[in-house]
């Protein structure tokens, strides 16, 4: 069944997403459902992390500094860029390079490659940037397309990502719960997943049905975006092996889009949050086609050895 989740992820989001058209919208209420279903998938993602002093040693560095370009150097150069030309895509397309690493990249990780530490290090260190740049960056780059309180959203990111870190740690220590979380992560992320993306769309419904060309040219623009996102990832860093490139590569790629649909969702205008929305879709869409090429360079690279 585990198996059938992560191969299969894909068309589960795209069965909520489309689930999404067809459910009322519960209100004011649903705000709390997305944080607490937020709240959820780091709390259970966190459990896979290991803390030992070892592998902090030798990963600290690389993850630092891919952290330091990717997730705060490469967003500011291309909102100033692309400001001039169109406001709403640079916030738009700056608001989801702020967004950490999934936590779907170290299990996909350990599928491609050996690194899945590396890969642990890079979410935990872009999770824990994100808390800090999403809440400075977001309310001064929205000037033109909404008004953002920054300590609301600081405090929404502390409580769905600081906080379910420090709540785990003691219960890190019990095996049975451990085990359970790791075991069933790919579960509890699957339906929180699914129930923050008909939330979601449920909530933007009429924008989405009302503007079919608006969210076509999103839903192709968010393709190109994560594909630069993975060729991004894959050249960025050395050394240039492919244990080192596929990870990167996942990790740049696979953002935390259910934390940027979440926050867009609650704090954001309509068009963002549907950008949000349509740059999912084009997150389960690149996820297929890029496991593929990655396990086929790495066999081309295997055999070439």
């Amino acid at each position: 069944m585990k198996g059938f989740v992560n191969d299969y992820l894909s068309v589960i989001l795209l069965i909520a997403g489309f689930t999404g058209f067809f459910i009322p919208y519960p209100g004011n209420y649903a705000s709390y459902f997305i944080l607490a279903f937020l709240f959820t998938i780091i709390f259970a993602s966190c459990f896979q992390i290991e803390l030992k002093t070892d592998i902090f040693r030798v990963e600290a560095g690389k993850a630092v500094l891919f952290t330091v370009i990717r997730f705060v150097l490469i967003p500011l150069a291309l909102f100033f860029i692309i400001r001039f030309v169109s406001p709403f895509y640079a916030f738009a397309l700056f608001f989801l390079l702020l967004l950490p690493s999934a936590v779907a990249s170290p299990p996909l990780t350990s599928l491609i490659t050996k690194r899945i530490n590396l890969s642990l290090m890079i979410l935990a260190l872009s999770s824990l940037a994100a808390t800090f740049t999403i809440p400075v960056f977001v309310p001064w780059a929205s000037e033109k397309v909404a008004v953002v309180d920054a300590t609301d959203l600081f405090q929404t990111m502390f409580i769905t990502v600081i906080l379910p870190f420090f709540l785990h740690l003691p219960l890190r220590k019990k095996l049975r719960v451990k085990n359970w979380m790791i075991s069933n992560l790919s579960y509890i992320t699957a339906a929180c997943l699914s129930l923050i993306l008909i939330f979601a769309v449920a909530k933007n419904r009429q924008t989405l049905l009302q503007q079919p060309d608006v969210v076509v040219v999103f839903g192709l623009t968010a393709i190109f975006f994560y594909i630069g996102l993975f060729v991004l990832g894959w050249f960025m860093m050395p050394p240039r092996n492919f244990e080192n490139k596929a990870t990167y590569s996942i990790s740049s790629g696979l953002n935390n889009i259910g934390l940027g649909i979440s926050l867009a969702t609650i704090y954001l205008p309509p068009l963002i949050a549907v950008f949000c929305i349509m740059a999912q879709f084009a997150w389960i869409i690149s996820l297929t086609p890029m496991r593929l090429i990655m396990k086929r360079i790495g066999k081309r690279d295997l055999h070439n050895d």
